[in-house]
């Protein structure tokens, strides 16, 4: 008679179980042939076999296919270091614009900038959920083209300009037109962020985003050392004549490796919510530029005809966009932004947090170049190029760290990574508040607050992928990316604003025994605009300690882990 497994005596259930020799074909035998495994040792197996299952299948069930994945790595690697490049390259020329564009002042420069920055604002959102609702692919092949077109026409806007009879100091606004059409670009990265879970297995998602993210370290080491230099030997015009043939090689490689996503999610766009919030953030930025000049408080510092305008009414108006925005995102039934989403608390405060990660990062950019380039104290009066390796140290750690930080996500979760990077981000800006008076200092001290810039920006990324749905993953990367960009929108006219505001008289030698007064930068200026960078960082560091803990990708919670019992 073939004895059954709870004939044994002396084992506990519990701990024990028992499985017939390998060689047995699966019969029950006497009880002394039967081999006792711990139970613990059984659900480690299944566990492990779960594991090298998971091995096989991307975060999404599709089937893994490496030599895919990491091609599509390659091309997603790419488009961030092209992107991030054209986006710093303009940084070092603040000088350059300046003189081409015979003196115009440094708040209407930085629309170089926040005009990229505002367009990618609305833009994000909307391909997101043209993303989710036509495929991946498809969409990003779109961004690409139209960025493409819109880097190869940039560098031509003062020729356009003079063929169209438009002065100098006008043509500017040519240039700003077409960096808003840039700004198209910026969609290119939820869509990256949303398509790595679809070709990589869980566990490896977060050190190939943190590979992505790096890039956006080595793109501004590019932008502001390579493009410092263009600028400075041939014109700003050729730093974006450098990118064209790149630009158009990236849509084909694209267009060649990048499956096209396996879900699909037809959602209506919410156009008028996405122009509300776009024409509130204009009106914000438009303020903030001209507070400055025209007065904070003046309501009629500007005439347009019959129109009078100050500085207030373009708040007001921010106010009444924001509050349209708000009323159609609660009453829309497709939202492009889901208060209901918001609700979950990794949701708001990532989203929160990207925004202050973009505004610092470029509140310290600006403020840095113009401390560096300007040619009176308290500035260094150094040239585009110099600039740019006076800033390799600090962007070429956040390449550095970058795949280290996206790996230690995956270790410990994203929440300690949040807050350790908005804690040294505070402390870099912090110190060059008050020891910014050398060169050293400021390369010492830029070096935390960037590194804790990209600490943040990989782990907020993977908050996002690890508390939605796949199918909600391109729609909610996108909004994480819409608050980054209105933080980063913020950010170069901020830093112009506050510097605007304090400067000091100078007297400058333009012949032997003949000065004239001047204006320049004064040092408040310079001390406020890091404060604030400080004071942000900090609020996020407070911030992120109310995230909820997530498990990291690719492992189960230890408290699952069994632990045996004893034999009785």
């Amino acid at each position: 008679m073939k004895a059954k497994p709870n004939a044994v005596r002396g084992i506990s259930k519990a701990s024990w179980n028992l499985r017939p020799p390998e060689d047995s074909g699966g019969e029950y035998g006497p009880p002394a042939a039967y081999v006792l495994f711990p139970a613990a040792r059984l659900e480690e197996s299944d566990t492990m076999a779960a594991s090298e299952l998971a091995a096989t299948r991307t975060a999404t069930g599709a089937e893994y296919d490496p030599r895919s994945a990491r091609a599509v790595l390659v091309v997603l690697t790419g488009m961030a270091l092209m992107v991030t490049y054209v986006e710093t390259m303009v940084v070092p020329g603040f000088q350059s614009f300046y003189t081409f564009f015979s003196g115009v002042p440094y708040t209407t420069i930085a629309w170089i900038l926040s005009a990229y920055l505002l367009v990618g604002t609305v833009a994000t959102p909307i391909f997101g959920k043209l993303g989710d609702r036509y495929g991946k692919k498809r969409t990003l092949l779109v961004v690409m083209t139209v960025y493409a077109i819109a880097v190869s026409g940039a560098g031509f806007t003062p020729n356009i300009g003079a063929a169209l009879g438009i002065v100098r100091a006008n043509q500017i606004y040519l240039l700003i037109g077409v960096r808003a059409l840039q700004g198209v670009g910026m969609a290119m990265f939820p869509l990256a962020f949303a398509m790595i879970p679809e070709v990589f297995p869980t566990q490896r998602v977060g050190t190939s985003q943190g590979i992505v993210s790096a890039m956006f370290g080595g793109g501004a080491a590019l932008g502001l050392v390579g493009g410092g230099y263009v600028t400075h030997q041939y014109g700003w015009q050729a730093t974006f004549h450098t990118i064209i043939p790149f630009a158009f090689l990236l849509v084909v490689l694209a267009s060649l490796v990048v499956r096209e996503s396996p879900k699909r999610e037809p959602k209506p766009i919410d156009l008028l919510g996405i122009a509300s919030l776009g024409f509130a953030l204009a009106m914000f930025l438009f303020g903030l530029t001209e507070g400055a000049t025209w007065g904070w408080t003046s309501l009629s510092a500007a005439r347009w005809g019959p129109l009078v305008w100050g500085v207030p009414e373009f708040f007001v108006l921010a106010v009444v966009g924001i509050l349209l925005f708000i009323y159609r995102e609660l009453h829309t039934i497709a939202p492009a932004v889901s208060f209901t989403a918001l609700r979950q608390r990794n949701i708001w405060i990532s989203n929160v947090a990207g925004g202050l990660v973009g505004a610092v990062q470029f509140l310290f950019f600006v403020t840095f170049v113009i401390l560096i380039e300007d040619p009176l104290s308290p500035g260094f009066g150094l040239n585009e190029f110099q600039m740019g390796l006076l800033a390799l140290p600090s962007v070429g750690s956040m390449l550095a760290f970058g795949p280290i930080l996206g790996w230690s996500v995956s270790k410990w979760g994203p929440k300690p990574i949040t807050i350790l990077g908005f804690g040294v981000m505070a402390i870099g800006a912090a110190c060059l508040a008050f020891e910014h008076g050398s060169v050293s200092l400021l390369i010492l001290f830029s070096i935390p607050l960037l590194v804790g810039n990209v600490a943040c920006l990989i782990a907020t990324t993977n908050v996002i992928v690890l508390s939605v749905s796949p199918a909600d993953l391109g729609i909610q990367t996108g909004i994480n990316q819409t608050f980054r960009n209105l933080g980063s929108a913020v950010g170069p006219v901020a830093a112009t604003t506050i510097v605007a505001s304090f400067v000091a008289i100078q007297l400058v030698m333009v012949h032997p025994g003949v000065e004239v007064p001047v204006s320049a930068p004064a040092n408040a200026g310079f001390v406020w605009a890091a404060l604030l960078a400080a004071a942000l960082a900090l609020f996020g560091f407070l911030l992120s300690w109310g995230l909820r803990r997530l498990q990291p990708a690719g492992k189960e919670p230890l408290s699952s882990s069994p632990t045996p019992e004893p034999v009785t």
